[in-house]
């Protein structure tokens, strides 16, 4: 591939799902939680050419690169973006190269490849699993991770799992268990590995708490669950350091593809 990436142009990046508040959020919670520390074991490390889709602050990523290595990550949320290229100068030092592509993974060159592919969390790998494995087909020539999903509860936003399902009505049947269906036995990967871990989050005061979980649910002033929320709230909160603690457990499965 070209070592004439797409540099980064906020004005030409293509729109996000997420806000800025939201994308920061998310950004400065996860590196905190047990995310990273549980689902790392699992993935191939030090890897020397590295197609990150969705990369996020490369929570992940930027820990299985081998020195020298090139990391081409496709973000097309500003903030995220912003935050892998603030990492430029510390993965000079060793040598690797960050390559960002500001768009979605559906406007990517056709000859964008690496050896490896990481999707961790990619909405299109959970929503259209066959079609996003499909499209990526020709993206990757030696491995392809996915990082779905798995605990049986809510996958709609990181402390959903504080509420009951009246509450958040979301599915609560585990992600894994539908991409692995939808893929069927002809894309099926060739592992399957699990870990478990903690999203938790310490926030302020109860009020911000709640107030975090009540936006995150989009509810209206009106709306007649929002008593319930922030009474479910005030009691899954617990006194912390400098505030109080929210949490919930979270499970990840990393699914496995490889060519000889």
């Amino acid at each position: 591939m070209s070592s004439n990436a797409p540099e980064l142009r906020p004005d030409a990046a293509t729109p996000s799902a997420w806000g800025e508040a939201e994308a920061a959020f998310y950004a400065h919670t996860i590196v905190r939680s047990g995310y990273a520390r549980a689902v790392l074991p699992l993935l191939p490390r030090l890897l020397p050419d590295l197609l990150d889709i969705g990369a996020g602050s490369g929570v992940l990523s930027r820990r299985m690169l081998a020195p020298g290595a090139r990391w081409h990550a496709v973000e097309p949320q500003p903030e995220m973006q912003r935050r892998l290229l603030a990492r430029r100068p510390a993965l000079a030092v060793r040598g690797i190269r960050l390559e960002l592509s500001p768009v979605d993974w559906t406007q990517l060159e056709p000859a964008v490849a690496a050896d490896t592919l990481l999707a961790a969390h990619l909405p299109p790998a959970q929503r259209e699993p066959a079609a996003f494995h499909d499209a990526m087909a020709t993206r990757w020539r030696r491995c392809m991770a996915w990082v779905v999903p798995a605990q049986a509860g809510p996958a709609t936003f990181c402390l959903a799992g504080v509420l009951t399902p009246e509450l958040h009505g979301a599915d609560t049947r585990p992600v894994v268990e539908r991409v692995l269906a939808a893929l069927g036995p002809t894309r099926a990967p060739q592992a399957l590995h699990f870990a478990d871990w903690r999203y938790e989050v310490c926030f302020e005061s109860l009020a911000a708490a709640q107030a975090h979980v009540i936006e995150r649910l989009r509810l209206l002033p009106g709306d007649e669950r929002r008593p319930q929320v922030l009474a479910q709230v005030a009691a899954s909160a617990r006194p912390g350091r400098r505030g109080l603690r929210l949490g919930c457990a979270k499970r990840s499965a990393v699914l496995l593809w490889h060519r000889d």
